[in-house]
């Protein structure tokens, strides 16, 4: 399964990259172009928005005509993206890029997540879609912690000239040694009836509203946070950008231990205990920070926050691979679209919570979220399971 999973592990690098290495460069690139902090992060908003308000879109064209074109064209995109922002001499130039940037990552993970869905049994499906994950994990962690090294020590830029080069090497991998055989349409078009059917399918699933719900939440509660932790590192005293960068870190270790321990986990928990017990662990690392921590301590309880993260999102995904079997790329486009809304939403939700509540009560209320949030759809998938007669798992 680890071969077959290769190439589209290095899409999962690239997207992570593209897309988690914006937040720890919040102070630096408010300082370059002489913005308030929070106009710059809007660098993850617009990233953010187009990725989720795509996703209706790219996911019935990668069902109607074939999943690894849509691939395709969004990496070489994606590539382009990148280059943009690495020379962007002002602010409006890199929030277009982001921009343009955000749709392109809209079809790369949700897209690839649906090819996976596709060529992988029921049974091992959450443990291909979590080992898949671990390289999106993995990028998180190299982004987030070698970004803000680069901002501090050489330039902000620098960590997208890898993301490039990254990026580049995934496309074309994609286009020159990954095959797809074309569905037969017959010259048919695409239209809005096609696009219609699809979602109608998912939605017709009961548990369609839940899972979509639930990671709507998580990108509220977890992405929202991320973007100002320099911010609150700096008014605190204990950081800036390298230290952010550092803590974020935490969040893509704790998902590749995850990973790394998913068979294992699988054995022992079902997993519907699993999403229990993530919206525990979700919450500590958000928590911590409200208590003024050093940033070492609030570091190691993110690894905590990211497991606990995986828990309840990787769950969460097997369920949307088994919501419809023949729009399973609308059922994940819907599933991107709704965690990338709630991501856009989040920096604007915290960003004037801290203004107006301050950081410690923004924090909480982001923490108590999580808190709740996986007992709650433990018991509303396990419940939805129970009236439709089908065993969980």
């Amino acid at each position: 399964m680890f071969w077959m999973l290769l190439p589209f592990a290095l899409c999962a690098l690239a997207s992570a990259i593209s897309n988690r290495a914006m937040d720890p460069l919040i102070l630096p690139i408010a300082r370059e172009f002489g913005v308030p902090v929070a106009t710059a992060a809007l660098a993850t908003s617009f990233y953010a928005l187009p990725y989720a308000f795509g996703q209706p879109l790219l996911g019935p064209i990668g069902d109607f005509y074939g999943k690894i074109k849509v691939l395709r064209f969004c990496l070489w995109l994606q590539a382009l993206c990148l280059l943009a922002v690495v020379l962007s001499p002002t602010l409006t130039v890199l929030l277009a890029a982001r921009l343009v940037g955000g749709f392109a990552g809209g079809g790369i993970m949700p897209v690839t997540m649906a090819i996976i869905g596709d060529r992988v049994p029921p049974a091992q499906r959450q443990l291909a879609m979590g080992q898949f994950l671990s390289a999106g994990m993995t990028g998180m962690i190299f982004a987030t912690t070698v970004a803000g090294l680069l901002a501090e020590y050489i330039n902000w830029r620098a960590i997208f000239v890898i993301g490039l080069a990254v990026a580049l090497t995934a496309a074309a991998t994609m286009t020159f040694k990954v095959n797809e055989p074309s569905p037969d349409r017959q010259g048919e078009r695409i239209s809005f009836a096609h696009a219609a059917a699809g979602y109608k399918k998912v939605f017709a699933n009961p548990r369609a509203l839940i899972c979509f719900g639930a990671v709507f939440t998580e990108g509220i509660a977890i992405y929202g946070v991320l973007p100002f932790i320099g911010l609150i590192l700096e008014m605190r005293g204990l950081g800036g950008a390298k230290e952010a960068g550092l803590i974020i870190a935490g969040v893509g270790i704790g998902g590749l231990i995850y990973s790394l321990s998913l068979k294992w986990l699988l054995k022992i928990f079902s997993r519907y205990q699993l999403m229990f017990i993530g919206g525990f662990f979700a919450s500590a690392g958000i928590i911590s920070l409200s208590l003024g921590l050093a940033w070492q301590i609030s570091a190691a309880l993110f690894c905590l926050t990211g497991m606990g993260y995986m828990l309840m999102h990787n769950s969460i995904q097997a369920e949307v691979a088994g919501l419809t079997t023949d729009s399973r790329g609308s059922a994940f486009s819907m599933h991107s679209f709704s965690l990338f809304c709630g991501q856009a939403l989040g920096p604007l939700l915290v960003g004037p919570s801290i203004y107006y509540l301050g950081v410690n009560a923004t924090l909480i209320w982001c923490g108590l979220v999580l808190l709740a949030l996986g007992p709650l759809i433990a018991f509303l998938f396990a419940r939805q399971r129970s009236l439709s007669g089908t065993s969980s798992f």
